[in-house]
């Protein structure tokens, strides 16, 4: 069955799956609450490792001139400012004076060991917001505590910085560190697998896609190779493809069942892909153009990346390493080598906008969603209905019974509803899940919202540990 040109499934489409490129939630026509100042989180730990790290402190919305702030720490006895660690902006006095400049939504103290220093498991320093600049005031969270060791954290809550109602970052939260790291979604093209199989997946936050030519040179490839790609490999919100599903990366995240085939140890086995790049962030969000690539196993244990404009006669390499540190490695037709995921122990959930597919009456045809949760390969999570058990009382010995998820889009979509023309998107306040991390922690977290001063793309949840 073919569906392209059907207008009463597009409309369809269109009104239940809405949160896509073409739908965001605006800002209230209301006055604007207030614009308040807190810490991202309220604590996290530094491990031995870790020279120096970043505490994030987030407005609710931009400031439309500077705001003066005014921070002040409180070191435990024996860590002394200068001769155990400074910050920047620095301290006087134990006071951090500075600014949030016009135009900023948020700001970082980052602070930085003393080369030598030695620190105890019980060493902390504590962080205040003591004074904000007008229009700006103090929000709830306003104290921070580090510790210098690393921490199981109990729980608390988050909100994501997703970049807005354009959905511009991917963002990754790891539940027992407390943190979150945001990272533009359009970063980079390629992540190579660094495990035992040789795997390559597409970006899925942007929207690529990728097929097979009969050719393995990229010299020879030209723009006649490409003819009627530009009807096929893409994504079509109007009129959904299904003839496009074999150029996705499937979104359960099946190494298996990636657009790019298993990069084969024979040379001559190894096509060229034309890839779609996909789109930008904006409104309307830009095309990011066309490539084509070839990829081989290096005498390294890697790969090696060939890759060009569609009517190049020349290509670019570039040699990527496999690291076991982390899942994939990297890599941007513009920037080579890029840094996007933490490592694979540092992180349990990533929110983000999503090649997924929707299934319509047994077709499944690629579709791009927003406020799409995903989890760690290493990380399983099961679903509990309130009405089975209210989210206060579940408790570690619930967990038996419980059946966990492995695929990444576990939650996906499910913990949101709305968000097309006819719906608002919000929360789903009937469910939450249960969260198994790489270390063996038990979390319960439900979702409290999805925007921020009424613009989306800022998802927050409370979450718990469960001993």
């Amino acid at each position: 069955m073919y569906i392209k040109n059907n207008n009463f499934l597009s409309s369809l489409l269109i009104v239940i799956f809405g949160a896509t490129l073409f739908s965001s939630c605006t800002k209230r026509d209301l006055a604007l609450a207030d614009n308040q100042l807190q810490f991202e989180t309220g604590s996290r730990g530094m491990s031995a490792a870790e020279s120096n790290i970043d505490i994030n402190l987030r407005l609710t919305r931009a400031v439309e001139t500077d705001a003066a702030v005014v921070v002040v720490i409180e070191p435990a006895d024996g860590v002394e400012y200068g001769a155990k660690f400074t910050t920047t902006p620095a301290a006087v006095n134990d006071t951090i004076r500075f600014s949030i400049l016009s135009g900023n939504s948020s700001t970082v103290i980052n602070v930085r060991k003393t080369t030598g220093a030695l620190f105890y498991d019980d060493d902390q320093i504590k962080f205040r917001i003591v004074s904000t600049g007008s229009p700006v005031v103090i929000g709830s969270q306003n104290q921070f505590t580090l510790s210098f060791a690393e921490i199981i954290s109990t729980g608390g809550t988050l909100q994501g910085n997703g970049g807005g109602a354009t959905f511009g970052n991917k963002v990754f939260f790891d539940l027992s560190g407390n943190t979150q790291v945001a990272v533009p979604r359009v970063s980079w093209d390629l992540g190579f697998f660094s495990g035992a199989d040789y795997r390559v997946i597409l970006n899925s936050s942007s929207a690529m896609m990728a097929r097979q030519i009969d050719k393995n040179d990229l010299t020879q490839v030209t723009i006649a190779d490409t003819t009627g790609f530009s009807e096929t490999v893409k994504f079509d919100q109007m009129d959904p493809l299904p003839d496009a599903l074999p150029y996705i990366d499937y979104p359960d995240g099946d190494l298996t069942k990636t657009a790019i085939a298993e990069i084969a140890a024979n040379d001559a086995d190894n096509k060229v892909y034309i890839v779609n790049r996909g789109i930008g962030v904006g409104t309307p969000a830009p095309s990011r153009g066309w490539q084509k690539i070839r990829i081989l196993r290096n005498s390294n244990g890697g790969y090696t990346l060939q890759y060009a404009a569609i009517d190049a006669n020349t290509f670019n390499s570039i040699q990527i390493a496999k690291n076991a540190a982390f899942n994939f490695n990297y890599v941007s037709f513009e920037n080579g080598l890029v840094s996007v995921e933490p490592e694979k122990d540092k992180w349990d959930l990533a929110w983000t906008y999503f090649s997924g597919v929707f299934n319509f009456g047994g077709i499944e045809v690629p579709y791009l969603f927003q406020d799409v949760m995903l989890q760690n390969r290493n990380t399983t999570i099961a679903k509990v209905m309130t009405a089975d058990k209210a989210y206060d009382d579940f408790s570690i010995a619930d967990i038996s019974g419980l059946t966990f998820i492995t695929i990444q889009n576990g939650i996906g979509t499910d913990w949101r509803s709305g968000g097309g023309p006819s719906t608002s998107p919000a929360v789903r306040s009937d469910r939450y899940y249960i969260v198994k991390d790489e270390a063996g922690n038990y979390y319960k977290l439900r979702f409290t919202g999805m925007d921020q001063a009424g613009e989306r793309g800022y998802p927050a949840f409370q979450y718990s540990l469960l001993q």
